[in-house]
């Protein structure tokens, strides 16, 4: 039988601050200040958030031009707002068509870029071309989606050709870069 020695990692040593050392702890200044910004981040966070239900949720007639009217709860909660903004904006339609360009693009991202990222990543160590198509497409990763959809868009218009086949299109090249990448 060997004779091994288990080594057990020492306990750290837990040292409990009395309430006075607390008050003395030279770091109370910074906790204090962040503590404050903490504060105030989460209340530029929080209170549109509550306006923003508060108001969804109360009827038309409640709505005030004053600051107390407006920051109070309403008195009868009311989901009116949301079947009238479903029924304005033609909610399901939209949705609907959302759905249905999110996966035909996600098929289609799937099969083209594994197939175009395997080819590209095979043979970048044979041939130096396709190193170079790699930079190129990885390349189109620093232009904003942004920054480009707004030409793009004027443009397919100007062509009368924006419909359901051009954006799954242009989402499907838009996101070729990431998806041979990884």
């Amino acid at each position: 039988m060997s004779s091994e020695r288990h080594c057990v990692p020492e306990m750290p040593k837990v040292t409990i601050k009395k309430d006075n050392e607390i008050k003395n702890d030279k770091d109370s200044k910074s906790n204090i200040f962040l503590t404050i910004i903490l504060i105030l981040g989460c209340l530029t966070i929080l209170f549109p958030l509550y306006m923003t239900i508060v108001i969804a949720l109360k009827s038309p007639y409640e709505m005030t031009n004053d600051v107390a009217g407006a920051l109070s709860l309403p008195s009868k909660f009311s989901l009116e707002n949301f079947a009238e903004a479903i029924r304005v904006t033609d909610f399901w339609n939209s949705l609907g068509n959302s759905l249905l360009i999110t996966g035909i693009t996600i098929v289609l991202s799937v099969i083209i870029h594994s197939m175009a990222g395997y080819a590209i990543d095979r043979s970048m160590t044979r041939h130096k071309g396709f190193k170079m198509i790699y930079l190129y497409i990885v390349s189109g990763m620093f232009v904003p989606f942004a920054i480009l959809m707004m030409p793009l868009v004027k443009e397919t218009a100007m062509l009368k050709i924006d419909n359901m086949l051009v954006v799954i299109l242009l989402y499907v090249v838009f996101y070729m870069p990431m998806n041979i990448m990884l």
